[in-house]
């Protein structure tokens, strides 16, 4: 009932902007449609802000593109179609032909090589006079275009809006919000992050050149200072960041309120406008940093706070069936005794630090290996060398791939699944997506709505089914650790590596992961390589012992043989090591 309300109270507001330019008032048409093409830029802006978690400060820039794409098919005797045409194509491939340089850069530095494009593409627009016409501008042929112009712009702005919907609900965008929350991690579940991000940058790029050939073609005039000026680039990302950045009504509600702040300003203030408009936002930012849809005062208008809710898949009910329904994990069972994974003088240096040094061993299918060492040793490093978070000197076999030259997602895909240290899930998705999101990128992987209708039995394994809806910053450490577990095994690792899952945790929860290694080998006959502090736990379940002392292996051996050699004893386990039994 809710959504329907949503949807005839969206219809009923489309149909009245529509209407706007028969109104014969060419003020207000002109106003409603600037509104319309800095609420597309503003919404394409937050594709890759909002939801991949990248600042391109130089989105405008795209815009810009546009408008002389437009500008220069258009005066070159083209029709309008085809200018429109050239306006989309344009932005598109300067995103694709740029993401190459600037996706080699993250977090601010990523924002502040973005930022230089707009002086970059306003000093081509200046010295490629030929093409550009310079500093004299490009003058579109005198046409009184703006009620086509008008409703191009409306459905543009549309699309808009509705391609934010089919991306937020698809493969694509739980990709796009995996990055967001840890990249990383992304990659290990096998999300290929580059080809993901240039798609969605070409994406925007595409829809804010295209808003930008609309309003050339309405101006009639473009020069380099109007649409790649500084004055005006950020006056969109703002709009997406004042409303809620992130969430589907953000930039809309965004637009509105500053658009209206704007031109307040300039009819009732008759100087300092630029002030004023900063220390509003200035303002804004301190005290609502998530927006205004995120804040307490919105938060507490039952209508509004519909608006500030962010879109999560539709809970997925757990079985209450007391039965433990089976994992879908291929079995391994026929090819215990080989050897799957083989690692041959592995050497791993951060500088003059030589944290793994010429590291060889093998690991066959169906064991547990316990991987064991004082802190610094080098376990983590190991682990993040064989998902290939490192790129170490050496070779790592693993089925017969050498992982050494491939990328984090394909390493996964051929079957490493991991947990990490300190859990790195995906914090403001809930479990239930979380765990579809390995599901969904693993080999072999199908629909996301196959990979949702499992989720269900993974959580059930680690005992999260009564928390799919919960967002994963909301679990306590060892529901995170469960959640890590649970991911792992979505991704069908026939390598699992675990990372001190027992730490920090009740002497239950330690039995009961516990129980989930043992059954993940002898049930599904997935190879483990376990890093723990807390030996008694894995002296229940390892067939043999890797020790690590300073990047070397100073044992490697069955836990019985290993438990009472005198360097791991003087190394790790101490005099009470002595008396450590299966």
């Amino acid at each position: 009932m809710r959504r329907s309300a949503g949807c005839l109270l969206a219809a009923a507001a489309v149909a009245v902007i529509l209407l706007i330019p028969l109104a014969g008032i060419p003020y207000a048409t002109n106003l409603a449609f600037t509104l319309l093409v800095l609420f597309i830029i503003a919404q394409s802006w937050d594709w890759m802000g909002g939801l991949t978690g990248y600042f391109n400060l130089g989105h405008y820039a795209f815009y810009g593109i546009g408008a002389y794409a437009f500008a220069i098919i258009l005066v070159g005797g083209s029709s309008t179609s085809i200018a429109f045409l050239a306006a989309l194509f344009a932005g598109a491939v300067a995103a694709a032909t740029l993401a190459y340089p600037l996706f080699r850069l993250q977090g601010d530095y990523f924002a502040f090589a973005t930022l230089a494009l707009l002086p970059l593409f306003e000093l081509l627009a200046f010295n490629l006079s030929p093409i550009t016409k310079g500093a004299d501008g490009i003058m579109l042929p005198p046409k009184y275009v703006l009620v086509p112009a008008f409703y191009a712009a409306a459905a543009l702005a549309i699309t808009a809006f509705l391609t934010t919907i089919v991306i937020t609900r698809s493969r694509f965008g739980y990709a796009l919000k995996s990055i967001k929350n840890d990249e990383q991690a992304a990659e290990v579940v096998g999300v290929h992050t580059f080809p993901t991000k240039v798609g969605i940058l070409a994406i925007s790029a595409a829809f804010a050149s295209l808003a930008g050939g609309i309003h050339a073609w309405q101006m009639s005039f473009i020069d380099p200072p109007t649409v790649f000026g500084l004055q005006v680039a950020f006056v969109p990302i703002a709009m997406a960041l004042l409303g809620g950045s992130g969430l589907l009504w953000g930039p809309l509600v965004g637009a509105l309120v500053l658009f209206v702040i704007q031109h307040w300003l300039l009819t009732n203030v008759t100087i300092l406008h630029a002030t004023i408009y900063g220390a509003i936002i200035l303002l804004i930012g301190r005290y609502m940093p998530g927006g205004l849809l995120r804040s307490g005062a919105v938060q507490s208008v039952p209508f509004l706070r519909g608006l500030a809710k962010a879109y999560h898949h539709p809970e997925i009910q757990a079985s209450r069936s007391d039965h433990q329904m089976s994992l879908p994990l291929a079995t391994g069972h026929g090819a215990n005794g080989r050897v799957l994974l083989e690692c041959n003088d592995v050497t791993m240096r951060f500088g003059g630090l030589v944290a793994l040094n010429n590291v060889s061993f093998d690991v066959k299918q169906g064991e547990i290996v316990g991987l064991v060492g004082a802190n610094g040793s080098g376990k983590t490093t190991l682990f993040n060398c064989l998902s290939m978070m490192y790129r170490p000197s050496g070779s790592i076999s693993f089925a017969g791939h050498e992982l050494t030259t491939l990328r984090r997602d394909q390493v996964a895909r051929l079957g490493i699944g991991r947990t990490f240290q300190i859990p790195r899930p995906f914090g403001d998705l809930t479990v239930a997506e979380n765990i579809a999101i390995a599901g969904e990128f693993r080999a072999g992987a199908t629909t996301l709505t196959d990979a949702f209708a499992q989720v269900d039995i993974f959580a059930r394994f680690v005992g999260l089914e009564d928390r799919l809806a919960s967002r994963a910053d909301a679990l306590t450490l060892q529901e995170k650790k469960s959640l890590e577990l649970a991911r792992a095994l979505a991704s069908r690792p026939s390598l699992l590596l675990v990372d001190e899952v027992a730490s920090g945790l009740t002497l239950a929860e330690v039995r009961r992961f516990i129980r989930h290694i043992r059954e993940i080998r002898d049930r599904y006959g997935v190879t483990v390589i376990w890093v723990e502090h807390i030996f008694s736990a894995l002296s229940q379940v390892v067939d043999r012992l890797i020790v690590l002392e300073y990047g070397n292996i100073i044992a490697d051996k069955p836990l019985a043989e290993a438990v009472v050699d005198e360097r791991v004893l003087k190394s790790y386990l101490g005099v009470a090591g002595a008396s450590v039994r299966r």
